[in-house]
């Protein structure tokens, strides 16, 4: 995954220079924007064992230019894996630059690049705790003027053989 990173950053800054021609997908007057997701994570413990545990995600942002935005969020799992002897919980918040390309007037392909902290509970590895890059790539389109879904696969957390990743399923309105 890390070698695909190293593909998506150049190809995201390089669509977002070509962009300059292109409409926005973003009203002008609406700059901020608020997202709720739900996310199955893929916890991976250092043993190799594994744990789906469900997550929620909330996501608030601001728009600062029309192919770039700040945003930060707060991911917790609601539910554990209900798998015995293994079980995992994880809350991460952190701060991800956004690069996004319009495809059309109302879907736009984006990358988010950052830093968050984790708070992980591995049953077979304890409890872990530390700040690591945040990435991850997903497609936004448009319902409405104000609301919008989206769908992207996000590496929350990956050090020490544990990870935590998934993809989120989420809806947003800008404002």
């Amino acid at each position: 995954m890390k070698s695909c990173l190293k593909f998506i950053f150049p190809l995201m800054l390089s669509l977002t220079a070509l962009q300059t021609s292109a409409q926005t997908v973003v009203p002008t007057d609406q700059n901020y924007y608020i997202e709720f997701g739900l996310t199955p994570l893929h916890v991976r413990s250092e043993a190799g064992d594994v744990s789906h545990p469900q997550a929620a995600r909330l996501a608030f942002g601001k728009n600062v230019h029309p192919n770039w935005a700040l945003e930060g969020f707060y991911l917790t799992t609601y539910t554990k894996d209900s798998r015995p002897g293994f079980d995992a919980t994880a809350t991460h918040y952190g701060l991800a630059l956004k690069p996004k390309v319009a495809m059309t007037d109302s879907t736009e392909l984006f990358a988010r690049l950052g830093w968050s902290h984790a708070n992980m509970t591995v049953a077979t590895d304890g409890s872990r705790t530390g700040t690591d890059f945040t990435y991850g790539w997903g497609i936004q389109t448009a319902f409405t003027k104000s609301v919008y879904g989206q769908l992207d696969y996000m590496t929350y957390y990956d050090k020490e053989g544990t990870s935590a990743k998934g993809f989120t399923l989420a809806i947003g309105t800008r404002f």
